[in-house]
């Protein structure tokens, strides 16, 4: 997140925070039958029905012997036999670090002083290879605490087929696995959010010779079959000390997916059955073999744009989704909605009439709204004057005057990051800067306060910042709010809630706030980011 810009008369800009579908039925008792022709010696196989529907089996053999097949509600479906003559190995993704680099792959760190980057000092394919340290000296002995992880695009691994990772590393480190440790972690993708991480490999599983030299190195996936996961490299050195090593060195890394696994022995079809929708199941000669039939399409993503946290059962105490749920009718209290929870302040103001507003300046108008007083500028002579205030950029890795809490006391709160921004090279970020995710097992919720800010008398003010926000796709939770701060009194000004589904959909996006109801007052601005729930993602 990147910090606001405050401008009178037209806002200027700030940069603030910145398939697998199982059987739907199978045709079980019609096994495939070959039709001699004892006049011709030709095998035909009966064929499908006009309109291309199959009603049983033998209708959909195709004279292939690296196929089993099956009519499946009317559909011909194939089932590669899992044979060396049969299978091919697919490359799912790959990367050899050469210098272009495959779109999608991104870098962060715990700090400047270390991290990944595409190096041609050492490699298992020249000329490029990825490496964790500082390039300029050869190590990651900076006498901090280094860390940094590499996380690549999204994939949809098959459901039925076997699952390898494999790189080449060369590890420059401590042999200790209780230090300078590296790791590979699958997140498993649903619903636009982490449903759950597994790792894959860890520095114990690495053999001698990745010490020595690049070795190959390789890890099965097949637990995640079915499944969209982002695969993240992680090395941490855990302190600052003993920290006098070249670093890690990542090569030729590559996720394939190769022959299916039958399952089991079989007789039938039947048995073969494994209750998931997205996938087909038939009995051969060399046992269960399965493949997908259905697929959920990229555009078509699944929202709960409209979830309500306060009817599940680990609701918040004075749950809300919204300022009117929490409006108590007493005008000595304002009463807000902060991400899930109702907040009360006192009234700074009280009124009951324009008159109870005066504030003795002739470049503001006031009136009183629901007992609560608002000021406007006017746009006089010798009251309105452009003008920008720049609030923050963060681009000295420093929160420059912002005020940030952690308030459940989680680790999990916003930092100036480099792995974005929309200008410079830091932004503003609430989660773990390392693994580059909010997840966690309890409630997460931070905010960042600025300073106090004179809001000019005559004009329009406004202030404005760039967001990112990719979160889980309701506008319920994971609530991003903007609020005023004036004399003790939390007002809402913005909301994530008024976007489509509670996100930016993985891109910056310019959000402008009017404070045109504050002219002539001293207010702060608050950023409040609240999960409502332990997040999964």
């Amino acid at each position: 997140m990147r910090f606001p810009t405050l401008s009178t008369m037209a806002p200027a800009a700030l940069a603030l925070l910145a398939l697998a579908v199982g059987g739907c039925g199978s045709d079980v008792k019609s096994r495939f039958t070959q039709l001699d022709n004892p006049n011709t010696g030709e095998h035909d196989f009966d064929g499908t029905t006009a309109d291309g529907e199959c009603l049983t089996s033998v209708q959909c053999e195709d004279g292939d012997l690296c196929t089993e097949n099956r009519c499946v509600d009317r559909q011909c479906v194939a089932f590669t036999l899992p044979t060396a003559e049969c299978c091919e190995t697919e490359t799912l993704f790959e990367d050899s670090f050469d210098g272009s680099g495959q779109p999608g792959v991104s870098f962060a760190q715990l700090n400047a002083d270390a991290g990944w980057s595409v190096s041609k000092e050492r490699a298992a394919s020249p000329p490029g290879a990825l490496y964790f340290g500082d390039p300029a000296r050869q190590s990651y002995n900076t006498g901090d605490h280094v860390a940094g992880v590499v996380t690549l695009p999204e994939i949809k691994l098959p459901s039925d087929r076997e699952i390898l990772f494999s790189l080449r590393i060369y590890a420059l480190i401590e042999t200790n696995p209780e230090f300078d440790k590296l790791s590979i972690e699958a997140d498993v993708i649903e619903s636009g959010t982490v449903s759950a991480t597994k790792t894959v490999l860890d520095k114990r599983q690495l053999p001698v010779d990745a010490y020595q030299g690049f070795a190959l190195v390789t890890a099965h996936l097949d637990e995640l079959a079915g499944r969209t996961v982002v695969l993240r490299i992680v090395f941490d050195s855990v302190d600052g000390s003993n920290n006098n090593y070249e670093g890690v060195y990542l090569d030729d890394l590559r996720v394939l997916a190769s022959c299916p696994i039958p399952a089991g022995v079989c007789a039938t079809d039947d048995e073969c059955d494994d209750g998931d929708q997205c996938t087909a199941s038939a009995c051969t000669e060399l046992g269960c073999v399965t493949t997908t039939i259905c697929e959920l399409p990229d555009d078509e993503p699944v929202t709960h744009v409209d979830d309500s946290p306060c009817s599940a059962p680990d609701a918040p105490a004075d749950c809300c989704v919204s300022d009117a749920d929490c409006e108590d009718g007493d005008q000595a209290t304002i009463n807000v909605c902060d991400g899930a929870t109702c907040t009360l302040t006192l009234n700074p103001d009280g009124c009951s009439a324009a008159a109870d507003c005066n504030d003795s300046d002739q470049c503001t108008t006031e009136t009183c709204v629901e007992g609560v007083c608002q000021f406007a500028g006017t746009t006089g002579a010798g009251c309105c004057v452009d003008g920008v205030e720049h609030l923050a950029d963060f681009d000295n890795e420093t929160l420059q005057g912002i005020y940030v809490t952690d308030n459940f006391e989680t680790g999990l709160f916003w930092r100036p990051d480099p792995t974005r921004a929309t200008s410079g090279r830091f932004s503003l970020y609430c989660g773990d800067p390392v693994r580059q995710t909010y997840a966690n097992d309890a409630r997460v919720k931070s905010s960042a306060t600025t300073r106090p800010l004179e809001i000019p008398s005559g004009g329009r003010t406004a202030i404005s910042f760039d967001l990112w926000k990719k979160t889980r796709t309701t506008r319920n939770y994971d609530v991003f709010t903007v609020f005023v701060l004036r004399d003790g009194a939390l007002q809402t000004a913005w909301s994530s809630k008024s976007l489509t589904d509670g996100t930016t959909g993985g891109a910056w996006q310019r959000i402008t706030v009017p404070l045109d109801a504050y002219a002539g007052q001293s207010v702060q601005v608050r950023f409040v980011f609240d999960s409502v729930d332990a997040p999964t993602g």
